[in-house]
């Protein structure tokens, strides 16, 4: 999961029995994410728009992430907080709620209250029912986050089987990057081209293979990301605009990125409601 800083609270009925949240209208909050967790089942749609890499991650394990930007500001997020790219990572989508595990292997739902989305104004999702039950949209928060445990379980079986090929390696940057750029890992191309058959039907059972490759051709969207923020910091800072407005920035840009090929039917949605603002020149 993303860390949205010290201000995650558990969600109990005791604190939010009265409260309410609002769905998020912009994507500014992406700038304090430059390494956002991924899982399988949108590998491949995050490897269409945006480098993906890999981090440590608790146990000693690794864990495959992608890159959100290389300078101070992402450009994937517009000046009306409109998201650019061809594709929203599930775990932003789910803003301002996180989920930590707990030792009994179930999953705390944890928000950000400084996050600003909650709130008590009526015309805002509640919390809870007058009775103690989970809201309606609530639950469906709660419904993501089981899916994506299960996802998150079939990354792990997929990462240890990748610990044990020893196939990632230190990324070593172009020059241009490397101020920029903080430790990653990246897969070993040579290591996954000489494994045997055995064992690359083994990374293909678990979904490992699909993700080695992504990471592989993903990486190449370096380039494109300095050059976007290049020519975004260079450019003159329009007068705010509404949410619906598209941003006159890099019109097209992210559109010559590639599409992604799959359905990711478990994550792809956002709450149950509208999807938040992006820009009307994406994909």
């Amino acid at each position: 999961m993303i860390s949205a800083g010290a201000d995650l609270t558990p969600v109990s009925a005791e604190r939010h029995g009265a409260r309410r949240w609002r769905r998020f209208s912009s994507f500014d909050f992406v700038q304090a994410h430059q390494l956002v967790p991924i899982v399988l089942g949108e590998h491949e749609q995050v490897a269409a728009c945006l480098p993906v890499f890999f981090t440590p991650a608790p146990a000693g394990t690794w864990w495959p992430i992608a890159l959100t930007r290389l300078g101070a500001r992402t450009a994937l997020v517009g000046s009306t907080g409109a998201w650019r790219g061809s594709y929203v990572p599930s775990i932003l989508r789910i803003h301002p709620f996180q989920a930590r595990q707990t030792d009994s292997g179930q999953f705390a739902l944890l928000v950000a209250e400084g996050s600003g989305l909650v709130t008590d104004d009526p015309g805002d999702e509640p919390f809870f029912t007058p009775d103690g039950q989970l809201a309606p949209a609530l639950a469906q928060v709660v419904a993501f986050f089981r899916n994506r445990a299960q996802a998150e379980t079939q990354t792990r079986a997929a990462m240890a089987e990748f610990a044990r090929l020893n196939l990632l390696a230190p990324f070593r940057p172009p020059d241009e990057f490397a101020a920029s750029m903080p430790a990653l890992m990246t897969v070993d191309g040579e290591k996954l081209a000489g494994l045997a058959r055995s064992e690359l039907s083994l990374l293909h059972r678990c979904g490992g293979l699909e993700l080695a490759y992504s990471a592989l051709v993903a990486r190449h969207h370096l380039a494109f990301l300095a050059q976007a923020e290049l020519r975004d910091s260079a450019a003159p800072k329009p007068a705010r605009a509404p949410a619906s407005a598209p941003d006159p920035a890099l019109t097209g840009f992210f559109d010559a990125l590639a599409t992604a090929r799959g359905q990711e039917p478990d994550l792809t949605t956002w709450m149950g409601g509208q999807p938040p603002p992006r820009d009307s020149n994406s994909t």
